[in-house]
């Protein structure tokens, strides 16, 4: 599954060998479930339809999340720079910056840098400046090459001025990236979805960090590693590296509480649980509708029966004869898609509850640590051999079933987050 695979394979590798107290049992669960949604997402346009439909439910409240990050510090554009307390610190540490860089005889450096922090100071002040046009971005490449270069050179509180600027220019860059992904650029296979997504909450944090920071020296590496990846994992082919990926991890359970995979899966499970939502209502509303002209039937062959209708209402009463039995056929078949949509949506949040719990948690339920490996690996062979719901054991449907109505309450609790993480 490209990146999200590795990501995967790294944690399973680096995180299991660091972890003791964690039972064999256990692990051997955590492994299956993390495949399984792996297989799952790969393989999801089987098993939940066209990663296009879901995404043009989906985009209108994923859109939500790009708002600039002064909006949050500011009504009035013009009272901007009071409600930011690290630019004045950013700039008395700049002017210290400088002036170490110049008794260096590194003018020509200084001359860079100072262009590089007031173009990132300038982008935080305005409003309309966050996202940029391809001549910015490249533009904020450059003077992230030449912040990176000044890191190397400066310490104390210098260095934290700099740290600052490259996370404003970083900050801008991801934000635009995103903006562009939701504008421009349709989503075609849920992997990009994922990235996306996960992207969208690293950046969010980092908004937090801008807007909640009293002075510059809480802005950390971590901050500044966290839209590193973020506009790593919106690049066509990202790079990231088993150290890349521990590290992430570990700053995604500090900053988040989760860890690293149930972090960037459960979106797939969110977005899922959206659209059944939407298949839910849509059946509801067919099934509401059917009704009510199956009553209208049933009286208006009364009235021919008593021979009591108008010749308007015998048109009608032809009309609907020929018009129901197809409705039914499309209604069953909606019924019956939907019930399969159910079941591996509160499936996967099962298997993402696996990977989320310790061996404490399960206590009273360790049955389900044997379903979910059983289940698990029926939906792996669905997946990787394309075995459709009906070609599935009666068996093997009733542990798939039993398996998610257990999650199906936690399943629907967590796709309101998806409107939660936008608000």
């Amino acid at each position: 599954m490209g990146i999200l695979s590795r990501l995967v394979s790294s944690v399973k590798r680096v995180v299991s060998t660091a972890v003791k107290t964690v039972s064999s049992t256990l692990n051997a669960v955590k492994e299956t479930a993390a495949k399984t949604i792996s297989w799952m997402a790969d393989k999801a346009e089987s098993f939940v339809g066209s990663v296009k439909n879901i995404w043009s439910k989906v985009k209108p409240v994923i859109s939500n999340v790009i708002r600039p990050v002064i909006q949050k510090a500011a009504n009035i554009a013009e009272k901007v720079l009071p409600q930011f307390r690290w630019i004045s610190g950013a700039l008395h540490a700049l002017d210290k910056a400088l002036g170490v860089l110049v008794e260096w005889d590194k003018s020509e450096l200084a001359k860079k840098i100072s262009n590089a922090i007031e173009w990132a100071i300038n982008r935080a002040k305005n409003l309309r400046g966050l996202y940029l046009t391809p001549e910015e971005m490249q533009q904020a490449s450059e003077y992230e090459d030449v912040l990176n270069e000044a890191g190397e050179q400066v310490r104390g509180e210098a260095a934290d001025a700099i740290n600052l600027a490259k996370l404003i220019t970083a900050y801008a860059q991801l934000s635009t990236r995103i903006k562009n992904v939701l504008d421009t650029i349709q989503i075609n296979d849920f992997e990009h979805y994922l990235r996306l997504r996960a992207s969208q909450k690293l950046l969010k944090d980092t908004e937090k960090s801008l807007t909640e920071t009293q002075d510059i020296s809480s802005i950390n590496k971590d901050d500044l590693f966290l839209l590193e990846m973020g506009n790593e994992l919106l690049k066509p082919n990202p790079q990231i590296s088993d150290e890349m990926t521990l590290r992430l991890n570990n700053i995604v359970m500090r900053r988040f509480g989760q860890k690293l995979i149930p972090f960037v899966f459960e979106e797939m499970i969110m977005a899922w649980g959206y659209n059944l939502q939407d298949m839910e209502s849509e059946w509801k509303s067919l099934n509401e509708k059917i009704s009510k002209e199956q009553v209208l039937l049933r009286r208006l062959q009364i009235g021919k029966k008593l021979d009591d209708l108008e010749e308007d209402e015998l048109i009608m009463l032809h009309e609907l004869e020929i018009k129901i039995p197809g409705k039914q056929i499309e209604i069953e078949e909606k019924r019956k898609r939907t019930n399969e949509m159910r079941n591996y949506i509160f499936a996967a949040e099962g298997f993402l509850q696996m990977l989320e719990k310790e061996q404490e948690d399960f206590v009273g339920q360790e049955y389900l640590m044997a379903d979910s490996n059983t289940v698990g690996m029926i939906i792996i062979e669905c997946a990787q051999f394309g075995k459709r719901w009906e070609d599935l054991t009666h068996d093997e449907q009733c542990l798939i079933i039993d398996f998610a109505n257990i999650f199906e309450m936690d399943s629907r609790e967590r796709t309101k987050k998806l409107v939660e993480v936008v608000a």
